[in-house]
């Protein structure tokens, strides 16, 4: 079942994370609010470098990523969940109260190999100009950009949208000053008319974002955080590159 998340990273402010479950058939948009605890220390402590097989990442559900958001440099704030109701059973919330998280990263080398380790450029070399989730999804997805993006046309807010295509399903009309989409494919992301600049870059060969401290306001990263192979180093620079109080959002 996917699921939206969206985290705010800052080491000065509160952690804001969004969980909206969504099937083939309906979705129910975040209702529910609450706290839980800081989920780790810090990540200086770890050491990977290998690539996570697709299928291990795909079953790691929400509480793994919004723990290595967290473990990736919020330290000492709070979090946030906004879940669908649940029609039976504890709530996400309740779930991830008492959770006691490692504070060592608890994967080794090896089990970050991928069954396919050819080049990711093989897959998106040819532009795909078609949607990945569905329409009541996307729906969902746009409805909740509309809550949690600055106002259109803002002036100095920035935004990036990682693993970017030919769309990017931000509200009708939404606009800023500037609006960087990063992908794998030229064609798709010329075709992108939110967009006002992008740029082409394999983040599982160089996880490295070509951008200042404190660019962005806003990062977005939908239906792809789950073919990154090195989430730690792509989070680490989502936090370098946000502007203090910067919200993520990953679905």
């Amino acid at each position: 079942m996917p699921k939206c998340i969206g985290l705010r990273l800052s080491p000065r402010l509160p952690t804001l994370a969004g969980i909206c479950p969504s099937s083939s058939s309906s979705h129910s948009g975040p209702s529910a609010v609450g706290s839980v605890p800081i989920l780790a220390k810090a990540l200086n402590k770890w050491k990977t470098g290998g690539r996570a097989p697709r299928r291990l990442v795909l079953g790691l559900g929400v509480s793994f990523w919004a723990q290595l958001m967290n473990m990736s440099g919020a330290v000492g704030g709070k979090s946030f969940t906004a879940s669908a109701r649940l029609k039976s059973g504890p709530s996400f919330e309740e779930i991830l109260k008492n959770v006691e998280w490692p504070e060592q990263f608890p994967f080794k080398e090896e089990d970050f190999k991928r069954f396919d380790e050819s080049s990711d450029q093989l897959f998106y070399e040819a532009p795909r100009f078609v949607t990945h989730i569905d329409d009541p999804a996307i729906a969902a997805l746009t409805k909740y950009y509309s809550k949690v993006f600055p106002p259109s046309n803002s002036p100095g807010v920035c935004i990036l949208d990682m693993c970017s295509s030919w769309v990017s399903h931000f509200p009708p009309g939404y606009k800023q000053e500037q609006i960087v989409g990063m992908g794998m494919n030229e064609e798709e992301l010329k075709r992108n008319p939110v967009l006002t600049e992008y740029v082409v870059q394999d983040l599982n060969v160089n996880p490295k974002l070509p951008f200042e401290d404190n660019s962005f306001d806003v990062i977005t990263n939908v239906v792809s955080v789950d073919y990154i192979t090195k989430p730690l180093d792509v989070f680490k620079e989502m936090r370098r590159i946000l502007k203090p109080g910067g919200l993520a959002i990953m679905r």
